[in-house]
């Protein structure tokens, strides 16, 4: 059965897209993604250019889409990717590229399709208002409804993780349960029918998990035979991308809505199995469908990158899972202009930190003090220049035996760490958002409000229809009050770091604050989230930094050390990094059952790890074989980030003279710290 979209793309067309947008498509690879128009699956590796060669393909489509009533669906795994692919668009030099922004088509996050086409109406056909679709927000309104008894239950539950987490719905034999954390076969307990009836008046007001979403959505496919058929003729062609990160909750879902083996629809679908971090995360399952594949599977694989250099390339190719053999795609005016970039004109050195117990804290003072070295100083100076410090583990410390983030700087907080951060008050949320070098001002806003609209739920405050604002909302209340513009300002002034965060300025802005919303007669609980405190700085000196004397490295509240010189490094997960791009990382050892970089150094060194373990270190070598593949895939994550340098940190116990002299000899630096 021939495709919808069969003969829509021609080389002409790509050469001309080419040319418009100052795009370079020479491979046979990414020229036969854009020609496709079939159902293909595509691993792209680090670098590639992935979501240049989605948009391009979007372009494409827009430019000869030939349908008025049905449209284009593109789906990612989160925000920051979905929004990248919607920015391409309104860049774009081809006008027909607006028109995918707006009916019949969709680009959204799988959570915000699943919902709008399958879950929403369903959840709204007897009544039902959608308030919040927020697992956090959920948690944190559970857990204040809650009575004392049932809040000390679940505090002595929550030892290793907070168990209000799992509190969601479930689709079982064609209706909805409610799931209630710690009692899978129900009670009679006073805690139990605490738990169940608060659970159920959320329901009520219209607050679900995110997890729930996909629950209702079962439910409604399930009672609705001709739903997907209406959705594939709404949307005969459907892009993925971030494949990998998806878990098997969400991919059955769209399995079963838009099946790959159907002929009549185009399913198209981008990731790298290599990259998948995301794996099973929490108690959620992997999805099989595309992590699964073998590089054999994948119909098309671009293994050329456009970030770093053979050199870091070579090393991170031996950490692929799927044996990709990762090639640099930097042409040689590009790789002259990195020249320039270099302290001394020489290849920048890969390097490898060894440390011990005792100096493990002078790991990233170290690690600045190379980054010093190998990069010109105008380069460190100017506002494009990117460096991070980055580890798997980076939860709190609670046992000796662990190694994590923290102990290489013990002032890392790894809740700063989350884009949505909400502090204990709004001045530290003030702050934070100043602080993030990362985030544009209208992202800055954007998440600020966010923390202003939290405010407003846990003081009960609601709009005329009796619902809690969301961003949307209060915008069109403050317009009707006549208070957007102060409201505006306000948050100006909250943003602009020309104004002093100071006692005086933080009362002024409550004041204002208070006259927006009235909030004159709010509870003291209620308020203490408005208090004014002082910022805390951490300084550690440090003697081993270049040959000035002491040199003063400064904690910034938003897990930035600022280094005298003015350079700023940050320190985050491996996590936390995924698709972002660096001048220059560290990638530090850590450790929860077994230090992870111990467990890699076979496979760098071109020796795989023996199955055979050792009789004095039986469990960790048992616990090392089976967790082999979740740390590959973060090294490789981790190792490649940077576009220029790569250093490594590992503990002196973990590396041999043997390894040390292999690493040499294919392209490292031995550094002891």
């Amino acid at each position: 059965m021939p495709s919808l979209l069969d003969g829509l793309i021609s080389r002409q067309d790509i050469a001309r897209l080419a040319d418009v947008e100052n795009l370079i498509f020479h491979d046979e690879n990414r020229i036969g993604v854009l020609e496709s128009s079939e159902s293909i699956d595509v691993q792209a590796c680090p670098g590639s250019g992935k979501t240049t060669l989605i948009a391009a393909k979007l372009m494409l489509l827009a430019k000869k889409w030939p349908f008025e009533d049905c449209g284009i669906c593109v789906l990612s795994h989160t925000n920051v990717a979905k929004d990248e692919i919607i920015q391409r668009l309104k860049k774009s030099k081809m006008i027909e590229s607006q028109n995918l922004l707006a009916y019949p088509h969709f680009i959204g996050t799988i959570q915000e399709f699943v919902g709008k086409y399958v879950a929403f109406p369903l959840i709204r056909s007897d009544g039902t208002k959608i308030n919040s679709i927020d697992t956090d927000y959920c948690v944190e309104m559970i857990y204040s409804k809650l009575s004392s008894g049932t809040r000390a239950y679940i505090d002595k539950k929550s030892k290793y993780s907070n168990p209000l987490y799992n509190f969601d719905l479930d689709f079982v034999d064609g209706s909805i349960r409610i799931n209630v954390p710690t009692f899978p076969k129900g009670s009679k307990s006073s805690s139990y029918q605490n738990l169940l009836s608060t659970r159920k008046s959320l329901i009520s007001d219209g607050c679900f998990f995110y997890r729930d979403v996909f629950s209702f959505a079962r439910k409604s496919l399930f009672e609705n035979d001709s739903l997907v058929l209406a959705l594939q003729r709404r949307f005969p062609c459907v892009f993925l991308d971030e494949m990998q990160d998806t878990q098997k909750f969400q991919d059955d879902i769209l399995c079963e809505i838009f099946p790959v083996e159907n002929p009549s629809i185009c399913v198209q679908r981008f990731g790298d199995p290599d990259q998948a971090i995301f794996y099973g995360i929490g108690s959620e399952e992997p999805n099989k469908s595309f992590n699964r594949k073998s590089l054999e599977d994948m119909d098309f694989v671009i293994d050329k990158s456009h970030r770093f250099t053979e050199n870091i390339a070579k090393k991170i190719a031996k950490l692929s899972l799927n044996s990709i053999p990762l090639e640099t795609e930097i042409s040689k005016e590009n790789l002259a202009k990195r020249k320039q970039l270099q302290a001394d004109g020489d290849e920048f050195e890969n390097t490898i930190l060894v440390f011990n117990h005792y100096n493990i804290q002078s790991v990233i003072p170290a690690f600045l003090k190379i980054v010093l070295q190998q990069f010109s100083e105008n380069y460190i100076l100017s506002s494009d220049f990117t460096v991070k410090v980055i580890g798997a583990v980076g939860n709190e410390i609670t046992k000796d035996s662990q190694l994590k983030i923290g102990h290489y700087c013990p002032n890392f907080d790894k809740k700063k760490l989350n884009q949505n951060f909400q502090g204990e008050t709004l001045i530290e949320a003030v702050r934070y958002y100043r602080q993030r070098t990362d985030i544009d001002w209208a992202g800055s806003y954007n998440l600020l409000l966010d923390c202003i609209v939290r405010f407003l739920r846990s003081a009960n405050i609601r709009d005329s229809d009796d619902k809690y604002f969301n961003a949307t909302t209060l915008r069109k209340h403050l317009i009707q009050s006549q208070n957007w513009n102060d409201f505006c300002k306000l948050f100006y002034l909250w943003l602009n770091p020309a104004y002093e965060l100071d006692q005086d300025f933080w009362s002024e802005s409550n004041r204002r604050l208070i006259a927006i919303f009235n909030l004159n007669n709010m509870s003291d609980q209620i308020m203490t989230y408005l208090v004014f405190s002082e910022p805390h700085f951490h300084e550690t000196e440090d003697n081993n930094l270049g040959d000035a004397g002491e040199i003063t490295l400064t904690m910034l509240p938003d897990n930035t050390i600022r280094y005298s010189s003015g350079l700023k490094v940050e320190l985050s997960t491996i996590h936390g990094v995924k698709g972002e791009t660096h001048d220059a990382t560290l990638v530090l050892e850590t450790k929860n059952y077994t230090f992870d970089l111990k467990v890699m150094l076979p496979y760098m060194t071109r020796k795989l790890p023996t199955d055979e373990p050792s009789n004095n270190d039986l469990s960790e070598t048992v616990r090392s074989r089976g967790a082999n593949e979740q740390f590959m895939r973060q090294f490789y994550v981790g190792m490649s980030r940077p576009k220029h340098l790569l250093c490594l940190a590992i503990h002196a116990n973990h590396i041999s003279e043997t390894q040390e002299r292999k690493l040499v000899d294919i392209g490292w630096k031995i550094q002891r710290v």
